[in-house]
Protein backbone atom coordinates (compact mmCIF):
# COMPACT_ATOMS: atom_id res chain seq x y z
CA UNK A 1 0.00 0.00 0.00
CA UNK A 2 1.80 3.37 -1.14
CA UNK A 3 2.37 6.00 1.37
CA UNK A 4 0.68 8.52 -1.11
CA UNK A 5 -2.66 8.67 -1.94
CA UNK A 6 -3.73 10.23 -5.25
CA UNK A 7 -5.28 13.75 -5.25
CA UNK A 8 -8.88 14.01 -5.39
CA UNK A 9 -9.91 13.19 -8.74
CA UNK A 10 -6.96 11.85 -10.12
CA UNK A 11 -6.68 8.90 -12.51
CA UNK A 12 -3.04 7.72 -10.74
CA UNK A 13 -3.58 3.92 -9.40
CA UNK A 14 -1.74 2.33 -6.53
CA UNK A 15 0.38 0.58 -8.57
CA UNK A 16 1.21 3.61 -10.78
CA UNK A 17 2.23 5.29 -6.92
CA UNK A 18 3.96 2.66 -5.59
CA UNK A 19 6.11 2.69 -8.64
CA UNK A 20 6.95 6.70 -8.01
CA UNK A 21 7.77 5.53 -4.20
CA UNK A 22 10.22 3.21 -5.06
CA UNK A 23 11.94 5.08 -7.41
CA UNK A 24 12.30 8.39 -4.60
CA UNK A 25 13.38 6.14 -2.36
CA UNK A 26 15.93 4.61 -4.81
CA UNK A 27 16.75 8.44 -5.40
CA UNK A 28 17.50 9.38 -1.61
CA UNK A 29 19.22 5.85 -1.29
CA UNK A 30 16.77 4.00 0.64
CA UNK A 31 15.35 0.47 0.60
CA UNK A 32 11.18 2.07 1.33
CA UNK A 33 10.20 5.28 2.36
CA UNK A 34 7.98 3.52 5.23
CA UNK A 35 8.82 4.45 8.63
CA UNK A 36 11.55 2.09 10.74
CA UNK A 37 11.70 2.28 14.22
CA UNK A 38 15.58 0.83 16.16
CA UNK A 39 17.75 1.52 12.83
CA UNK A 40 21.16 1.52 13.66
CA UNK A 41 24.49 3.03 13.15
CA UNK A 42 28.16 3.38 14.47
CA UNK A 43 31.35 4.96 13.36
CA UNK A 44 33.47 7.77 14.38
CA UNK A 45 33.20 11.56 14.80
CA UNK A 46 35.68 13.89 13.76
CA UNK A 47 36.27 17.25 14.88
CA UNK A 48 33.57 18.55 13.20
CA UNK A 49 31.55 16.81 15.89
CA UNK A 50 28.56 15.52 13.24
CA UNK A 51 27.46 12.65 12.74
CA UNK A 52 26.39 11.91 9.24
CA UNK A 53 23.52 8.87 9.17
CA UNK A 54 23.08 6.61 5.92
CA UNK A 55 18.78 7.15 6.27
CA UNK A 56 16.85 10.46 6.66
CA UNK A 57 15.94 10.57 10.15
CA UNK A 58 12.80 11.73 12.09
CA UNK A 59 14.13 11.59 15.68
CA UNK A 60 17.06 9.85 17.47
CA UNK A 61 16.34 7.34 20.31
CA UNK A 62 19.53 6.78 21.52
CA UNK A 63 23.00 8.49 21.12
CA UNK A 64 26.11 7.30 22.98
CA UNK A 65 29.82 8.60 21.85
CA UNK A 66 32.99 7.17 23.82
CA UNK A 67 30.74 5.48 26.05
CA UNK A 68 28.41 7.51 27.59
CA UNK A 69 24.99 8.78 26.57
CA UNK A 70 25.16 11.95 25.05
CA UNK A 71 22.38 14.70 23.41
CA UNK A 72 22.68 15.40 19.51
CA UNK A 73 20.63 17.60 17.85
CA UNK A 74 18.84 16.27 14.32
CA UNK A 75 20.46 19.64 12.39
CA UNK A 76 18.93 17.60 9.21
CA UNK A 77 17.28 14.30 7.96
CA UNK A 78 20.59 13.38 7.65
CA UNK A 79 23.35 15.13 10.19
CA UNK A 80 23.35 14.94 13.75
CA UNK A 81 25.32 17.83 15.70
CA UNK A 82 27.05 16.99 19.01
CA UNK A 83 29.29 19.52 19.02
CA UNK A 84 27.75 21.54 21.80
CA UNK A 85 28.05 18.62 24.34
CA UNK A 86 31.14 16.74 23.30
CA UNK A 87 34.97 17.80 22.45
CA UNK A 88 37.41 15.80 20.77
CA UNK A 89 40.67 15.73 22.36
CA UNK A 90 43.63 16.65 20.38
CA UNK A 91 46.56 14.43 19.96
CA UNK A 92 49.88 15.09 18.71
CA UNK A 93 52.39 18.37 18.71
CA UNK A 94 51.98 21.94 18.13
CA UNK A 95 52.33 21.56 14.21
CA UNK A 96 51.10 17.97 14.05
CA UNK A 97 47.85 18.69 16.25
CA UNK A 98 44.74 16.41 15.17
CA UNK A 99 41.36 15.12 17.10
CA UNK A 100 41.16 11.72 18.06
CA UNK A 101 38.03 10.43 16.77
CA UNK A 102 34.98 9.41 18.65
CA UNK A 103 33.07 6.26 18.84
CA UNK A 104 29.44 6.87 18.77
CA UNK A 105 26.02 4.30 18.21
CA UNK A 106 22.89 5.78 17.64
CA UNK A 107 19.46 4.40 17.14
CA UNK A 108 16.91 6.48 15.41
CA UNK A 109 13.72 6.09 13.34
CA UNK A 110 13.74 6.73 10.08
CA UNK A 111 11.48 6.97 7.00
CA UNK A 112 7.57 8.24 7.19
CA UNK A 113 4.45 7.05 8.25
CA UNK A 114 1.54 8.02 5.80
CA UNK A 115 0.89 10.73 7.75
CA UNK A 116 4.22 12.46 8.52
CA UNK A 117 5.68 11.97 4.92
CA UNK A 118 7.04 15.74 4.31
CA UNK A 119 5.66 17.50 1.65
CA UNK A 120 8.33 17.72 -0.80
CA UNK A 121 8.63 13.81 -0.76
CA UNK A 122 5.18 13.77 -1.03
CA UNK A 123 4.80 16.27 -4.38
CA UNK A 124 7.71 14.29 -5.36
CA UNK A 125 5.90 11.34 -5.74
CA UNK A 126 2.88 12.40 -7.02
CA UNK A 127 5.22 13.98 -10.12
CA UNK A 128 6.75 11.01 -10.75
CA UNK A 129 3.76 9.12 -10.92
CA UNK A 130 1.85 11.75 -13.37
CA UNK A 131 5.27 11.45 -15.55
CA UNK A 132 5.21 7.69 -15.40
CA UNK A 133 1.45 8.10 -16.03
CA UNK A 134 1.90 10.36 -19.14
CA UNK A 135 4.70 8.48 -20.52
CA UNK A 136 2.21 5.28 -20.31
CA UNK A 137 -0.19 7.12 -22.99
CA UNK A 138 2.37 7.83 -25.26
CA UNK A 139 5.14 4.84 -25.21
CA UNK A 140 7.11 4.93 -28.51
CA UNK A 141 6.18 8.50 -28.89
CA UNK A 142 9.59 10.71 -28.86
CA UNK A 143 7.47 13.69 -30.73
CA UNK A 144 4.63 14.81 -32.03
CA UNK A 145 2.59 17.90 -34.12
CA UNK A 146 -0.80 19.01 -34.10
CA UNK A 147 -1.23 21.85 -36.21
CA UNK A 148 1.46 24.65 -35.16
CA UNK A 149 2.60 23.07 -32.03
CA UNK A 150 5.00 20.33 -31.68
CA UNK A 151 6.13 18.64 -28.70
CA UNK A 152 9.46 16.16 -27.84
CA UNK A 153 8.89 13.92 -25.29
CA UNK A 154 12.29 12.67 -23.10
CA UNK A 155 9.99 9.93 -21.35
CA UNK A 156 12.09 9.94 -17.46
CA UNK A 157 9.83 7.94 -16.13
CA UNK A 158 10.18 4.85 -18.49
CA UNK A 159 13.92 5.03 -17.86
CA UNK A 160 13.85 4.44 -14.67
CA UNK A 161 14.63 7.82 -13.52
CA UNK A 162 12.99 10.71 -11.85
CA UNK A 163 11.59 13.92 -13.95
CA UNK A 164 14.19 17.24 -12.86
CA UNK A 165 11.29 18.94 -11.00
CA UNK A 166 11.03 15.76 -8.54
CA UNK A 167 14.62 15.70 -7.86
CA UNK A 168 14.68 19.55 -7.33
CA UNK A 169 12.26 19.01 -4.10
CA UNK A 170 14.41 16.07 -3.00
CA UNK A 171 17.05 17.99 -2.35
CA UNK A 172 16.89 18.79 1.50
CA UNK A 173 16.83 14.68 2.31
CA UNK A 174 19.64 13.61 -0.24
CA UNK A 175 22.95 12.32 1.44
CA UNK A 176 25.23 15.20 3.20
CA UNK A 177 28.62 15.23 1.76
CA UNK A 178 31.65 16.55 4.26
Amino acid sequence: MPLVSPPEGSNLTPAQLALAEALVAAELGLPDLAEQAGVGESGEIGSSGLIALSRPAVSIQSLVVAGAPVIGVLTNPRTIDVSATIRPALTGGLLGTNYAPLPYLVSYTAGWAAGTLPEGIRQAVLLTAQAGAAAAGRVGIKSESMGPVSRSYTDAASTGTLPADARALLRPWLPTRF
